[in-house]
């Protein structure tokens, strides 16, 4: 069995991905199918509106710089801190019995195309369950019982989707 865990760095993504693993030891390790969980991360990718530049110090060197350029270091840095976030997640899972891999996919900050992004890759590499957290960082209000990402997960995949509360 195959389950695609998505983890945004919230305490429910990270309940979620170990109720997958948990899930995944409930199998026969003797079976012919294998365990594995893939954890992915969307990265937001930052844009700046046509014809809006404005300097600003870099964020490596402090020098001045065109906005463009500070865009690109803050999605180079975000990029490595999120390699390095996932690293650690999977180290504290390797002796966990269940195979785990790790994937930085490419999004925005819309909800939709952060599940859009999920779904796309879920069906690329052929998963068979897809398990999430109710709410991510964005938070819950008093009457929602799903995040944005994850209803919108629920509502498009063409995998089956389990929310963890």
């Amino acid at each position: 069995m195959k389950i695609l865990v998505p983890v945004d760095g919230s305490e429910q993504s990270i309940k979620a991905l170990e109720y997958a693993i948990n899930l995944l030891k409930l199998t026969d390790p003797k079976s012919n199918s294998s365990r594995e969980i893939i954890i992915v991360n969307v990265l937001p990718h930052f844009h700046i509106p046509l014809g809006f530049e404005k300097p600003m110090k870099s964020i490596k060197t402090g020098n001045t710089i065109p906005l463009s350029e500070y865009i690109a270091e803050m999605n180079e840095l975000l990029k490595t801190e999120w390699e390095e976030k996932l690293s650690e997640i999977k180290n504290k899972f390797a002796d966990s019995g269940v195979l785990v891999q790790t994937q930085l996919l490419e999004g925005s900050h819309s909800s939709r195309t952060i599940a859009d992004s999920i779904v796309k890759f879920s069906t690329q590499v052929q998963v068979d369950l897809i398990v999430v957290g109710n709410v991510g960082l964005g938070g819950i209000s008093k009457i929602k019982a799903l995040g944005s990402v994850s209803r919108n997960l629920v509502e498009t995949s063409n995998r089956p989707v389990l929310v963890v509360h």
